[in-house]
């Protein structure tokens, strides 16, 4: 996770009694020692001088503000400062820590959140290899690793791809056999052609992953892991292949209730913005839903991996059409639509079905947290655990590893559920025979 640390620093007296020569000479050895950080990923935004005239200004003279990649980057760099002798010469007092966006860092005052150190690194770069395969007439990629009797399924949602699971998917190595899609017209997937308004709407994308599903021949003993609409799409496979089905996962789901009064005044008018004309040409032309994406995650996003986001959807056009057809689809008020109709029918199969599932829910979250009576809805549904931890929308980038973490538990539970099944099985005695 990306680090910022600020110094605020005066004079001491030590250093009024140098020389100008030997300021001189400790000040130029300092752009050296910075130097070798520099070239792996520390970020010098700036430094300079503390306005006396600032509203309530520290009582310190100067300034430094860096940006860096890692937590043990920000650890490297402080001990090089203690080490160059700078502190006998500067009065200082530092702050660091994870960069967050503004509306993470005010959620946790409003929380009262106390400080926290940094956790475990979050790469900005995917290990995993693509491969691709055609699906009714287009090139679909997806991410195809390990192998076992379990096939365990990773499916993203509007402006993601496959890059979304990068720093989930090593918690369930071992677990079996590990995939991780890029819908139609996401990723390194193509898009379709002649694409107009609806093209991508939830039944194309359903379509398309399961006829990749089919070709993928993922077995008969799979485990869905969704994210926003990642996760319908994986419902409606469910739905379809109950009986190949050994558990759903899922964290931001489009679930009922719809009424406009379960989503907060502000999304209502992005989204009626969204439906109009003015919407379209934002999205097409400005990349408005993207743009949008990165400020409401937890954490500032590092360059390379907004990159990875942005590159799918970076010229303007039809090529940004996935990105305005997905929030097109969400179901409010009195609207009526196939996709609504498809999205109720999920949630009452998930009341009802025995399938384990797993919800991986953000606190405070996003869309199943806007609506308050929505959560409460999902922790009805039949044989159904449910895993907290801190996050808004973009649960496995806000916060992947906790993520992980909780799928990998889960996981853990279902293999010892299959382990008692079959014990149970082989212990019972064969049909037509007798104990004496």
């Amino acid at each position: 996770m990306q680090q910022l640390f600020i110094e605020l620093y005066k004079y001491k007296p030590a250093w009024l009694e140098l020389s100008a020569a030997e300021r001189r000479r400790f000040a130029m050895a300092l752009p050296t020692a910075l130097g070798s950080l520099q070239e792996r990923g520390l970020e010098i935004l700036g430094y300079g001088p503390n306005d006396p005239a600032t509203d309530h200004r520290a009582d310190f003279d100067f300034f430094s503000v860096y940006r860096l990649p890692d937590a043990e980057l920000l650890r490297e760099l402080q001990a090089g400062i203690a080490e160059s002798g700078w502190y006998d010469y500067f009065e200082q007092v530092n702050a660091g820590g994870p960069a967050l966006t503004p509306a993470a860092a005010l959620l946790q005052n409003v929380m009262l959140a106390p400080a926290s150190e940094s956790g475990p690194a979050v790469s900005p770069t995917s290990p995993y290899r693509k491969k691709s395969v055609t699906v009714l007439g287009s090139r679909m990629s997806y991410v195809d690793e390990g192998a076992g009797d379990r096939t365990i399924v990773f499916v993203h949602g509007d402006v993601m791809s496959s890059f979304l699971w990068r720093n989930v998917m090593p918690y369930v190595e071992g677990f079996g056999r590990v995939i991780a899609v890029d819908l139609i017209g996401a990723g390194d997937s193509e898009k379709l052609p002649d694409a107009t308004a609806g093209s991508y709407g939830f039944a194309t994308h359903a379509k398309h992953f399961s006829a990749l599903m089919d070709q993928l021949a993922v077995g008969d003993d799979v485990v869905l892991v969704g994210h926003d609409w990642g996760s319908n799409v994986a419902f409606d496979w469910a739905m379809q292949h109950e009986d190949r089905v050994a558990g759903i996962a899922f964290a931001e789901a489009l679930l009922p209730p719809f009424e406009w009064s379960d989503w907060p005044e502000r999304m209502r008018g992005q989204f009626e913005f969204l439906r109009s004309p003015a919407g379209e040409q934002a999205v097409l032309e400005d990349n408005f839903f993207v743009n949008a994406a990165q400020h409401s995650m937890v954490r500032m996003l590092a360059p390379a991996e907004l990159d990875t986001i942005v590159r799918p959807y970076r010229s303007p056009g039809e090529s940004r059409r996935p990105t305005i057809d997905w929030p097109r689809e969400v179901p409010f008020g009195d609207d009526r639509t196939a996709t609504r109709d498809a999205l109720e029918a999920q949630a009452t199969c998930l009341s009802t079905s025995d399938t384990p599932k797993l919800h991986l829910a953000g606190v405070p979250g996003g869309i199943d947290w806007v609506g308050g009576r929505r959560r409460d809805a999902i922790a009805q549904y039949r044989n159904l655990s449910r895993s907290e931890f801190p996050g808004f929308h973009w649960t496995p980038e806000d916060n992947p590893h906790a993520f992980g973490e909780h799928l990998a538990a889960w996981l853990h539970e279902l293999e010892d559920r299959r382990t008692r099944a079959s014990a149970k099985d082989a212990d019972a005695p064969a049909a037509g025979s007798s104990t004496s």
